[in-house]
């Protein structure tokens, strides 16, 4: 706004003040801030800007904590006890213990500039996981990672639930592993791992949701103990465990699934027959259309020139049905969770 502009409207404020409207009101009417009207109208050259201020953050505060309180907060907020809360939940409880006296604001204030607000739960294992980053894991051949998850298959009653325990090769999609039960046990988990580690060798890690069986001390203790590293999506965050939830998709939309199981051993037998139906027949769209137990043997390339030379012979056959040689489809490469190679079919 133009200094003479302004000029103009002060003095009209000016006006309507004389007229007993008010400042405030005379200044609605006009449009412009109160605050420009006391400046302006008092003395319009007192404003000097500062040529080098001083940041907000770095004046003295009287009020602010000191050096010791800052650190005893940090302190109360890493504190095992708290390490599954949040931060106002920590505030209040550490206050109720007087352990802090500063006010909620300034506590997460605090916690924000140390980077101790979002998730703060922390691994039992000496930081094997450490906070929930995005998962970013790598699987370039069969046996580098397993993803595993629980999912549940209806039975004939509205209560009845059988829980699917259900572990996989993610670069090959080829089930490693799977029980039904009726609850999610660690013990079963446990089991579960260690015959098809007998069978198949252990992989170098393990990826699984936030389930509680997921992250029992007895599983991880065992993963770790066979040099198997576990990792885990975020809270909340499914698309970081494609793999497994393609396939329960997979399970749970195929035309024989059935709507709710008789019984236990119904569920159990359908899972088998199904997945070993999935294992040799399915062509899956992220393996070039070969089955996971051709990649999981090593036997797809065979597949793929078979399939190659049947291209050949018809293209001979026929080019007038072609634009150009046909090829089939390339074998997998590499995959992973959240890496720019994955893709789950």
């Amino acid at each position: 706004m133009a200094r003479a502009q302004q000029t103009v409207l002060i003095a009209l404020v000016g006006e309507l003040v004389a007229a007993d409207v008010g400042v405030g009101n005379g200044c609605e009417l006009v449009g412009i801030p109160r605050s420009t009207y006391y400046r302006i109208a008092h003395d319009y050259n007192h404003y000097r800007p500062v040529t080098n201020p001083t940041p907000h953050n770095n004046r003295h505060q009287p009020a602010a904590l000191t050096a010791p309180e800052r650190t005893t907060v940090v302190s109360v907020l890493e504190e095992d006890e708290y390490a599954d809360l949040s931060v106002v939940q920590t505030y209040w409880r550490a206050f109720d213990s007087e352990k802090v006296d500063c006010s909620e604001r300034t506590f997460y204030r605090i916690a924000a500039s140390q980077g101790l607000v979002g998730d703060r739960r922390r691994s039992k294992l000496g930081g094997l996981v450490q906070h929930r980053s995005k998962p970013i894991v790598h699987a370039g051949d069969v046996g580098e990672l397993w993803s595993w998850d629980v999912t549940e298959l209806r039975g004939p009653r509205t209560q009845d639930r059988y829980r699917l325990y259900l572990a996989i090769d993610v670069f090959s999609r080829y089930p490693v592993g799977w029980r039904i039960e009726y609850n999610e046990s660690s013990d079963l988990a446990v089991e579960m791992f260690a015959r098809a580690v007998e069978q198949f060798g252990a992989p170098r890690g393990v990826h699984a949701d936030n389930g509680a069986v997921m992250r029992s001390d007895a599983l991880v203790t065992s993963l770790v103990e066979k040099n198997i590293v576990p990792t885990y999506s975020r809270p909340r965050v499914s698309d970081d465990n494609p793999f497994s939830e393609s396939l329960f998709k997979t399970i749970k939309y195929d035309l024989n699934c059935p709507h709710h199981f008789v019984d236990i051993d119904h569920a159990r037998t359908w899972t088998t027959e199904f997945l070993h139906r999935y294992a040799t027949e399915h062509r899956h769209s992220g393996l070039g259309r070969h089955t996971p137990h051709e990649v999981h043997t090593g036997i797809a390339a065979d597949t793929q020139h078979r399939r190659q030379r049947a291209l050949d012979r018809a293209y001979v056959n026929h080019p007038e049905r072609y634009r150009s040689r046909p090829t089939a489809p390339d074998l997998p490469g590499p995959t992973g969770i959240n890496t720019n190679l994955s893709q789950t079919g």
